[in-house]
This record gives structure tokens, sequence and C-alpha cells, in this order.
């Protein structure tokens, strides 16, 4: 799989880290695209979590037919740690979530090669600077969406045509996943990014 793109997004119980609770990934390789998506059951729910993306531990228990991480953790770890470059929108936070389930089960997640298209994102856009820091504030990905003109719209067609499973909107990791891998193709077609 070398040279191939692996974008990718998480949805997880908790911030620090707990369970991934959904994982979506698009594998881009010789002009071929593989869209795959996995819910997880999981121990517990945070609140705030369920806010964000909307899943209760019920409704996982349902959307992943009674699987666990630790049952396509192996599939997942090899499609990964093949993969040339793996991006995502705060691509780090994704992948310490994915790291940490990985060691959970003594599974070892090779060094990516990585590409984050939120760090990408604060050197092209130019927003207003964190008084905090003086740095231009990360976009996020629905902002950088706007940025290259990808509406929802266009996002959620593409995630059906691609995933071809039921309605999917903004952190869902099947959509953000979509609309992420939109970004890149835009970076690349406008010329802003070279090389992925």
């Amino acid at each position: 799989m070398a040279g191939s793109l692996l974008v990718f997004d998480t949805e997880a119980t908790d911030l620090e880290p707990g369970q991934i609770c959904q994982l979506a990934y698009l594998l881009e390789q010789d002009g071929e695209i593989t869209a795959r998506n996995y819910f997880f059951s999981v121990d517990d729910m945070s609140p705030g979590a369920q806010e964000v993306h909307g899943f209760s531990k019920e409704m996982l228990e349902e959307l992943s037919k009674g699987a666990w991480f630790e049952d396509k953790a192996a599939e997942i770890l090899t499609v990964f740690n093949a993969a040339g470059t793996v991006a995502g929108h705060n691509v780090r936070a994704d992948e310490r979530y994915l790291r940490v389930e990985m060691e959970r089960l003594g599974l070892r997640l090779k060094r990516l090669n990585t590409f984050c298209t939120m760090n990408y994102a604060s050197g092209i856009m130019n927003m207003k600077p964190k008084v905090v820091t003086g740095r231009p504030k990360p976009p996020k990905l629905s902002e950088l969406a706007a940025y290259y003109d990808i509406t929802p719209e266009q996002v959620q067609e593409r995630t059906a045509a691609l995933f071809g499973e039921g309605e999917a909107g903004l952190h869902d990791a099947r959509f953000d996943t979509v609309m992420t891998w939109l970004c890149l193709r835009a970076a690349v077609n406008k010329g802003d990014l070279r090389g992925l």
C-alpha cells in the first residue's frame, strides 16, 4: 500500500482517551477508493461526547451488532500499518485514540506518516488569531470545507455514495472522513497542496 492515502476519523466515548465508538476511513490507492465504517459497543458514554456525536451506549449496541473494538482491531491494524499517508482533521487526536485502543489489546500500531488538514489549513486560511497564543485559530472542519466551497449537501451525497449506509451528518465519522477527503482533493486541485 505504499503511496496510498488513508483518510480517517473517529468518534469516542470521552476526551481522555475513552473508547472508540466509531471509526471510518477512505483508502485511496491506484485510483481506487475503499470506504469502511465500524461502530463499536462501549462500556459507557460520557454525556458530553454523546451531545457532540449523538451516539448513546444503547444505539451503539444496535449499530455495532454487538461488535467491540477488539473484534475488528487486527483488521484495522493491518490497514493502518500498510498505509502510505494517514490524514485527518486534527489527526493527532484520532491517532491517539487509535493507538490507545491498540495498546489496550497488546497490538502495535507503527509510527504513522500523518498529514493534518487542521494544521495545514491554519497556515492558509489566516483566521483571527487566538488572544492567548497570538497564533491563527485552527479552523473547524466545516470552516475548511466552506473555504473550498464544499457544501454539507455535497458531503452527504458523497458519503451516501461511498458508504451506502443510512444518514450521516457532521460528527459522524463517515461524514467527517468524506469532508476531510474532499477538502484534500480541493486543495490539490487548486494547487494549494502537492504530493498527496
